[in-house]
């Protein structure tokens, strides 16, 4: 099997990086606390640090309120990674406002004055050249070289296919999916199950929304509740078509989140997921679907007991012909998963859970914005280095972040004809 690591290329000027980012939490902390001790102090108190705010109490207050923002600006469109260009513009407009004050203390005569706006503007025009010439915040992720060793063998069965089985969707902004993502663009986010069927059992992968998709929205924290459409769960899809479920071998879930498992309160079969994350949603305190709806389900937990696969550190064979690999992805959750199919077609399949939400994340090298990472995520930091890994093959299979409809095109639905010609 291939298993080489895909690497980030190398980055260059790492230490000019760093140095960069310290410059800018010193001058914005900085403008901060100046600018915020002015605008908190009593005015008497103000007027005795800065006697001319007596003349000009107006401009003391503007100037203030600039500090303030020239401070969030060097910092915070370059952490977020959301409109980094702000960086560099919020820096230019502290160089002027300096350079003003400098003027300003020269034509009242004040000269001693004149050295802290001169090395806070000193500070702000490294920023702003450093940030938009030498190393300029991006809002993608590294290119990692891509993979161009062979893919991994796979012997599947003549007779195995994969359909899906969308359950409903709900409404996110792009811009809180992926860095850079519009506020304007809304974007219905898929919840869709996903059937194998193999001649030694079938499987589904994630489960979809469920029969009491509503109640388990309404269970959630309210920040967290979406506008959502509900179709047909997996079970009834299932049933509409014919489908023997004596057939299924249960669940295979890439995590524990509740938009894939609300589907298990209506199917009764095993549930296969990872001991961690059994682990994770035991320990969640703001998600308890899955404590709910897999109540009285046998969970069957598996090991990664084999080789590397495709740069991840070790896999499971379901089937052990290689149709069906499962490899850790413990960054999104715990004990979060990807699931690689490969078809008797030699189609290849990447289902990728909620490493990324949407392709874009894959094909822009986008991750989550920062305050989504923040709530979502784990380990931020396992995350990029699997998106790094999905990104250096992405064209030699077909990505399915499981929230993206159009990243399901091509895979058929389960349809009454389907089930006839098995």
């Amino acid at each position: 099997m291939a298993t080489n690591v895909p690497s980030l290329r190398p980055s260059r000027g790492r230490g000019l990086h760093t140095t960069l980012w310290v410059l800018q939490w010193l001058l914005g902390l900085s403008l901060i606390f100046a600018g915020g001790m002015k605008l908190l102090l009593p005015f008497s108190q103000a007027v005795e640090m800065a006697p001319w705010a007596a003349d000009a109490p107006l401009l003391f207050t503007v100037t203030s309120v600039l500090d303030v923002l020239g401070g969030l600006g060097v910092i915070l469109p370059s952490l977020t990674r959301v409109f980094s260009w702000l960086t560099v513009a919020a820096a230019v407009g502290v160089v002027l406002l300096m350079l003003s004050a400098v003027i300003f203390y020269l034509v009242r005569g004040e000269a001693p004055e004149i050295v802290a706006n001169l090395i806070l503007a000193a500070l702000a025009a490294v920023i702003a050249w450093g940030r938009w010439r030498a190393r300029p915040i991006r809002n993608q992720l590294p290119e990692p070289a891509p993979l161009t060793d062979a893919l991994p063998g796979a012997t599947p069965p003549a007779e195995m296919q994969v359909f899906q089985l969308p359950t409903g969707s709900y409404l996110t902004r792009a811009a809180f999916a992926v860095v850079g993502g519009a506020f304007g663009d809304q974007r219905k986010f898929a919840s869709t199950a996903i059937l194998v069927r193999h001649p030694k059992g079938d499987l589904l992968i994630d489960a979809g929304f469920g029969a009491d998709a509503d109640a388990h929205i309404r269970s959630l924290p309210s920040f967290r509740q979406a506008s959502h459409d509900l179709a047909e769960t997996a079970s009834a899809q299932l049933d509409a078509s014919g489908y023997d479920r004596g057939n299924l071998l249960g669940v295979l879930l890439t995590h524990s989140h509740w938009d894939h498992v609300s589907g298990l309160d209506s199917l009764d079969v095993p549930v296969w997921m990872t001991k961690a994350e059994q682990d994770y949603a035991k320990a969640s305190t703001t998600d308890k679907v899955f404590t709910t709806v897999a109540r009285d389900h046998d969970i069957r937990d598996y090991t990664f007991d084999g080789p590397g696969y495709l740069g991840f550190p070790a896999s499971h064979d379901f089937y052990g012909d290689g149709s069906v690999v499962i490899v850790p992805a413990a960054g999104h959750t715990t004990g979060s998963v990807i699931v690689f199919l490969t078809l008797p077609s030699g189609k290849r399949y990447a289902f990728i859970g909620d490493l990324t939400w949407q392709s874009d994340g894959i094909t822009g090298r986008r991750e989550k914005p920062l305050m989504m990472r923040m709530l979502a995520d784990s380990d931020t930091r396992q995350v990029r280095l699997d998106m790094a890994r999905i990104i250096a093959i992405e064209d030699r299979m077909q990505v399915v972040p499981a929230h993206d409809l159009g990243s399901y095109d091509g895979i058929p639905l389960l349809a009454t004809s389907n089930m006839a010609a098995k």
